[in-house]
């Protein structure tokens, strides 16, 4: 599947889907330490903006939403056999991701963000801490994690 096969460039809201997830209360933001999950209104709407640019290789997805140079979505290298972490928001390099669309037939249209070249894909941690933590999951390991992008601009 190519990346962002159905989304344009601008800037998303970015929703975590799934079983017993309610989408008002885990939207992606970015918080001083690092990216979570918060719910609508419970943090100012700009630090749940996201940026998704094409980029070589992916796509990045950037913070904040309307500055440049921005941080992006950011994970340490996972190395192999091993569970990698999404880190915190980090200016270099520009991570990219693979954006994939599930072919299921469901509004919103879940995706996938995955780690070019790899079985890894963004997950909620399974660590029960508040707010919720985010890390990389093997897609393998059951239903990976899906994620609902809402347009707000270009």
């Amino acid at each position: 599947m190519s990346s962002l096969s159905n989304l344009r460039n601008g800037t998303y809201r970015i929703f975590a889907l799934g079983e017993g997830i309610a989408p008002e209360a885990a939207i992606l933001t970015a918080t001083e330490q690092g990216v979570t999950l918060a719910g609508k209104g419970a943090v100012p709407e700009r630090e749940q903006e996201w940026r998704v640019e094409r980029a070589e290789g992916g796509s990045a997805i950037q913070f904040p939403a309307q500055i440049i140079p921005s941080a992006s979505l950011s994970y340490k290298e996972p190395e192999k056999g091993e569970r990698g972490i999404l880190g915190p928001l980090s200016d270099f390099p520009t991570r990219v991701w693979n954006i994939e669309p599930l072919p299921i037939g469901v509004i919103p249209e879940p995706f996938v963000i995955r780690v070019p070249d790899t079985d890894l894909a963004v997950g909620i941690s399974p660590i029960k801490i508040f707010p919720p933590q985010l890390g990389l999951q093997p897609v393998g390991a059951g239903e990976p994690q899906t994620w609902a992008f809402e347009f707000i601009r270009e």
